[in-house]
């Protein structure tokens, strides 16, 4: 009965702990802790934002280029929603594996996916085994699956670390990141 009662007040001082540190979070003085974070989430939703919405500036110059004139429909339409289908299953892929392996070690992780998926884009070329839009519509969904994963990552992280009076000032900030995302393109 004893190791019961231990086991009992261990799990009591583990949750005594847990409030306490919420508790200094919740009430901790807003500062440049509080401005980087909103710095760094604000600008993965920006670029994030760049990329989902600049390909509509590229799929005319692939037209012009490759195709005489215009992008067949059938592609044009592939390569701008293939980021799509890849944010839908990076937000559920990635909000699964972080709530398995923890946020933080999965915020790095979707900023790999997202530079190695747009690096693969800008460096894609005309070949004999995969053409262009091919490859472009693989790296879109690969890239999609980094944005999706961002997406819930940023915003839980910039939440979690905001003291309660900003929590949706901080918020607000990084998500209208996506806006001047938008407007860059």
């Amino acid at each position: 009965m004893s190791a019961y009662n231990n086991a009992k007040s261990d799990a009591e001082q583990l949750n005594e702990r847990r409030r306490e540190a919420l508790a200094k979070i919740d009430n901790a003085e807003f500062g440049w802790f509080h401005i980087r974070a909103c710095l760094v989430a604000g600008v993965g939703f920006f670029t994030d934002a760049y990329d989902l919405f600049a390909i509509n500036l590229v799929t005319p110059m692939l037209g012009v280029i490759y195709y005489g004139g215009t992008l067949p429909s059938d592609l044009d339409l592939g390569i701008k929603v293939a980021a799509s289908v890849g944010t839908f299953l990076g937000q559920i892929g990635f909000g699964y594996l972080a709530d398995r392996l923890g946020r933080k070690r999965m915020y790095g992780i979707e900023l790999m996916i997202i530079i190695v998926a747009t690096l693969g884009q800008a460096l894609s070329g005309v070949g004999s085994t995969l053409s262009l839009p091919a490859a472009l519509i693989i790296w879109r969904v690969i890239v999609g699956v980094g944005i999706g994963g961002d997406y819930p990552l940023s915003a839980v992280i910039t939440s979690e670390f905001a003291t309660t009076n900003r929590r949706g000032a901080m918020m607000a900030a990084v998500f209208a990141m996506q806006g001047f995302g938008y407007l860059t393109t």
